[in-house]
């Protein structure tokens, strides 16, 4: 585990990185396990390429709902971490398997009873519903690995040791690359699950890895002391739920932010969607440092809260900013730079080029803008002033962005140009509001 000195009393910089790294590792590691299961599943057909696409739709959304649950728990963690209240951590994180529980309840239900006719609801062919079905129930079945583990990594993270949780991913996800062929394909007495092979071999992975954490916390010299919580705090967990609740709405509310900017550039063609697909997937790869720079500042933030030195969190907040801005710098010259070759190298046929380089070099000189918006909303979080962030984003993007894309291209006749300057304004705009919030130093009184 990191030193706590490093985080509340030592080098804030080696301390950061000593969180931000694992992370960053991590992520990596999980990009690579995403592409090897699109591969193989790919040697299914396009039929099974587009039921898992479109089961991962519910995947997505769901998403936003643990990430939530995950912020709470960051919050609660690093401030009694900081606080040295080590015996209420356990407490909180038991209370969260809890939460995270009856949610994977909620879901193995759904997955059983309305997968497929989910998918056909959303437009699936039969064929495709058929195939998707088969990989939702699966995954929905076995979603507690998936969830629990979530959980038990974030309040790993929250007492600054995302070293374990690296560690124990790297095994999972390896283990994950090596069952895909062999539940999708079979291999002597094992039968060949078809696309559904890939949703148990991803539970299958994930069920090793919380029996690791689990082990691990039970073990007598775990960095986390279990409670046995003999009764549930109904109090408790309705804290954890007003911190998570905003954060999930906030990631909900991007969430439909980037689906309605999708089918807004579908309206200039299918070389305008493939060119700000590609530019999209490349400026997620970009920001992946940053989310691990951004929740080592959630510990810190957190952490220092809980050891009465609000002053030392902003400075870590100043921090993190600073690197993450010079990271950012040198991305936003790379992608403005190489635009048209970095669009090329994933369609050779240069149809999407247009779109892309458009907005690379139009977006891009703005990423040290969006990288400080992540900073800071990760930064307020890790306070537990989620309403925030949640309010920023709703007034850049749903209020701002959407309307403005719609109106600015006809309004300057400037075509798809305008909804990349309407891009540009909603990350302006949310990144000035998170400024001002954090300035205005309301998270620091924060109770939770």
């Amino acid at each position: 585990m990191t030193d706590i000195n490093e985080l509340t009393e030592g080098d804030l910089f080696k301390g950061l990185i000593a969180v931000a790294l694992p992370i960053v590792l991590s992520n990596l590691l999980q990009s690579v396990l995403e592409m090897v299961d699109l591969y193989f599943v790919g040697r299914l057909g396009a039929d099974a390429i587009a039921g898992v696409a479109m089961a991962m739709t519910f995947i997505f959304v769901l998403a936003t709902f643990i990430i939530g649950l995950a912020t709470a728990l960051t919050a609660f963690i690093a401030r009694h971490y900081g606080a040295g209240e080590y015996e209420k951590i356990g407490i909180v994180l038991e209370h969260g398997l809890v939460i995270g529980g009856i949610l994977s309840l909620l879901l193995a239900v759904f997955g059983f009873l309305f997968a497929r006719p989910f998918l056909l609801l959303i437009g699936a062919g039969p064929h495709v519903a058929a195939l998707g079905g088969a990989y939702l129930t699966v995954l929905c079945i076995g979603i507690f690995t998936m969830i629990e583990s979530w959980m038990i990594i974030s309040s790993f993270q929250a007492c600054g040791n995302s070293r374990t949780p690296m560690l124990i991913m790297v095994m999972v996800n390896v283990l994950n690359i090596a069952l895909n062929p062999l539940l999708i394909f079979g291999w002597k007495m094992i039968p060949a699950f078809g696309v559904a092979g890939s949703a148990l071999a991803t539970i299958l992975s994930r069920g090793f890895g919380l029996f690791v954490f689990l082990w691990i916390l039970n073990r007598p010299s775990s960095p986390i002391e279990m409670a046995r919580i003999g009764k549930i705090d109904l109090s408790l967990i309705r804290r954890i739920l007003l911190i998570g609740i905003p954060d999930s709405i906030q990631a909900g509310l991007r969430s439909s932010t980037f689906l309605v900017m999708m089918a807004v550039v579908a309206a200039y063609g299918t070389a305008a969607v493939s060119g700000y697909g590609i530019a999209n997937r490349l400026e997620l790869v970009a920001l992946m440092p940053g989310f691990a720079i951004a929740t080592a500042t959630a510990v810190i933030v957190g952490q220092n809260l809980g050891a009465g030195q609000p002053d030392r969190a902003a400075r870590g907040v100043k921090l993190s900013l600073i690197l993450y801005g010079a990271i950012m710098a040198a991305v936003s010259l790379i992608y403005t730079v190489f635009a048209p070759q970095l669009i090329g190298f994933f369609d050779p046929t240069m149809e999407s080029e247009a779109a892309g380089v458009s907005y690379f070099r139009s977006v891009a000189p703005f990423y040290i803008v969006l990288g400080s918006a992540v900073v800071l909303s990760f930064a307020l979080n890790g306070a537990g002033d989620t309403r925030k962030p949640m309010y920023a984003t709703l007034f850049a993007m749903v209020l701002l962005q959407i309307p403005l894309a719609l109106i600015l291209p006809g309004l300057l006749g400037i075509g798809i140009y305008g909804v990349w300057l309407a891009m540009i304004t909603g990350i302006v705009v949310q990144a000035g509001l998170l400024a001002w919030m954090f300035a205005g130093g309301g998270w620091k009184k924060v109770t939770l």
